[in-house]
């Protein structure tokens, strides 16, 4: 009887233990993703005041070279734009998606061009006042890449692979 009973004692610390271990991991983790919805929450709030964005219906964050988040949206017009907004000095540039290629657009051409295992990151940002889409990416053989697309025609502007 003693038996059993430490047995089933047993069990339940160990289900404590691990509800306790799962219990800080998501913590963490939560922590961690705290700057990006901070950025995310100011980022669409300037959308919705400055743009008249009503609607979101992405967020990307750009940090290559100067830190850019970008929004995506619909006006009250029902214009599709991006907002995009330089985290350093908080100008921001309204771009309508029309004038220009989509994120799927820029990710099919480093697709095509570069066959990479896994598109890690997608951002708007501008490059000598042309507003260009940053992909980074990592290869089939786990080397980083990252290429730069003209926002207005779909041009690479830049390459960079094996790192």
């Amino acid at each position: 009887m003693r038996r059993a009973n430490r047995r089933n004692w047993q069990g339940k610390v160990w289900v404590v233990v691990g509800l306790v271990l799962i219990a800080v991991v998501l913590g963490i983790y939560q922590k961690g993703l705290a700057p990006m919805r901070a950025v995310r929450t100011q980022a669409v709030s300037i959308a919705k005041k400055k743009a008249g964005v009503q609607s979101v219906s992405a967020f990307y964050w750009d940090k290559q070279r100067d830190s850019y988040v970008t929004v995506a949206g619909t006006t009250k017009n029902k214009q599709k734009v991006y907002v995009l907004i330089r985290q350093k000095t908080g100008h921001m540039d309204v771009l309508r998606q029309a004038n220009g290629i989509s994120m799927q657009e820029a990710e099919a051409e480093a697709i095509k061009s570069f066959a990479p295992k896994k598109i890690i990151s997608v951002g708007l940002s501008i490059r000598k006042q042309k507003v260009v889409w940053d992909i980074g990416y990592r290869s089939k053989s786990g080397k980083l890449g990252y290429v730069t697309y003209d926002f207005k025609n779909g041009d690479q502007l830049f390459a960079v692979a094996n790192l």
